[in-house]
């Protein structure tokens, strides 16, 4: 008898949304390609941030300071170091939320506690346009639908490159994210549910608020504006620290940057980073379900 074809359910939701997303993309470059010149509208554009390179490397040192000190107080409060003879502590759902809120919350502090005591410094305006949260839902949302395939596509060359690289004895074989393991082994429910919640909500608004409203705007402020999205796209990337993910982070840092240029307000580049983090846990989920699609 033949045997019965088992059909992979995450294999077609993902082939659908692979389609559909290409077809979007391809759709709305069509309409971009064929507007009329006097249609085009101009980049609002942001302010730049010029507070000079001391106030700048203070704000930056507090930010690192602050992070150090709390990690190491919860560290000293909550855990023991290891022996030698132990094996080292392992990253579980609740470690990496309190890792998350321990990276996130002091760098938004230092961002709220520089604004608030030293206005003359720190406290300029981050937009030039007022949008409301549903209308920078709808730049964003085309936006995201349109360079999501450009990410992919330096997703694929840079991977290519870096196997290469690899199987000549280069550089070495790389480990897989500490979370993306996390979400693909699972755990506690409550504890993946707030780290969607952090990846989705929090980190785009708190990246976008120190990586767009503060280095873009202050390298924009000491060159022009492509070196500046360049060079915040690198510090974005190198954030991560993850050398197969850095140059498609490098491409969204650019892109994030151009994003908030063109509507002159914060508010989309943080839809456009939520829609990348959403879109990345989703495909992730769909993976670790699929027996047939690589993990």
């Amino acid at each position: 008898m033949p045997t019965e074809t088992q059909v992979d359910a995450p294999l077609i939701v993902a082939s659908l949304l692979i389609l559909g997303i290409l077809g979007s993309s391809a759709a709305l470059w069509f309409r971009h390609i064929q507007r009329p010149r006097e249609d085009i509208i101009e980049p609002a554009g942001v302010p730049a941030w010029s507070i000079g390179w001391v106030n700048f490397g203070i704000f930056i040192c507090a930010m690192i300071i602050s992070v150090f000190l709390v990690q190491s107080m919860a560290a000293a409060l909550f855990f023991t170091t290891p022996s030698e003879s132990e094996a080292p502590l392992e990253l579980t759902p609740w470690l990496a939320v309190m890792a998350v809120l321990l990276l996130q919350l002091p760098m938004l502090a230092v961002f709220y506690g520089a604004r608030r005591f030293y206005p003359g410094h720190y406290a300029s305006r981050l937009n030039n346009v007022h949008l409301s949260i549903w209308a920078a839902f709808r730049q964003a949302l085309p936006l995201f639908l349109m360079f999501l395939p450009v990410i992919w596509i330096a997703s694929l060359v840079s991977t290519a490159l870096l196997n290469v690289l690899e199987a000549a004895g280069v550089i070495d074989a790389f480990a897989p994210q500490e979370l993306i393991t996390l979400f693909q082994k699972g755990g506690d429910p409550l504890a993946i549910g707030l780290l969607v919640l952090m990846a989705v909500v929090l980190a785009p608004i708190v990246e976008e608020i120190i990586f767009r409203g503060c280095i873009y705007r202050f390298l924009k402020s000491q060159t022009t504006r492509l070196p500046a999205q360049i060079l915040s796209g690198c510090v974005f990337s190198m954030m991560h620290a993850n050398l197969m993910s850095f140059v498609p982070l490098v491409i969204v840092g650019v892109l994030l940057a151009r994003a908030y240029e063109k509507s002159g307000n914060l508010l989309v580049p943080i839809w456009f980073h939520a829609f990348f983090n959403a879109f990345s846990l989703l495909m992730l989920l769909i993976t670790s379900l699929s027996e047939v699609i690589p993990q």
